[in-house]
């Protein structure tokens, strides 16, 4: 697996600062403000492919997203850089180990790209049993650009060394509000009694 260097920041020990209107995202992050500009535009959901193009010709470091990146100490952490009521901007900070629940995106467009480090995406399909099969999985480096809407079912983690921080930008569109989350096919072992 390759690695990335960490990004040596501390655990917040503070509660997460609101979003901010896009005006004010702007000038807090102004290599963002093409994003931003499209985003504070939207009156509805937004197109997935739009996304997805618009984080492919970013050109982003740490530095870029310093004011939003804070890591959390049991989880991922979520850090809001700007929202409406028809998209949610925001830089996820993950450690080593911290991954998102299975889940889909009913009623939104997603799309993230990575910022720093190599997170791993895993995409599920469901199964008779009800349970969530993972059927593919891809290691995402830095500038690596992920989409999925609806149905799309996947989770993402840090499956990196301990020490390995890795860094997403996520857009939600609208923000989660019907999304599901899954039950996979995991086991602690055989039964022993």
């Amino acid at each position: 697996m390759a690695t990335a260097e960490s990004t040596s920041a501390p655990a917040c020990t503070h509660a997460p600062k609101p979003g901010c209107d896009a005006a004010t995202a702007t000038a807090k992050f102004p290599k963002l403000a093409p994003l931003i500009a499209y985003l504070g535009s939207l009156k509805g959901r937004a197109d997935l492919s739009v996304l997805s193009n618009l984080l492919a010709g970013l050109n982003l470091t740490l530095d870029d997203l310093k004011p939003a990146l804070c890591f959390g100490n049991c989880s991922y952490k979520r850090n809001t850089i700007a929202e409406s009521p028809h998209f949610e901007l925001l830089a996820l900070c993950w450690r080593s180990g911290h991954c998102t629940p299975i889940h889909n995106h009913v009623g939104s467009s997603c799309a993230f790209r990575v910022v720093h480090g190599a997170p791993t995406e895993i995409r599920f399909k469901m199964t008779p049993s009800g349970l969530a099969c993972p059927i593919q999985t891809t290691q995402m480096e830095a500038g690596f650009v992920c989409s999925a809407e609806d149905d799309d079912i996947h989770q993402v983690a840090n499956l990196e060394p301990p020490g390995t921080d890795a860094v997403t930008l996520h857009i939600y569109s609208p923000p989660p509000a019907h999304w599901k989350t899954f039950n996979g096919p995991v086991s602690d072992g055989p039964d022993r009694t």
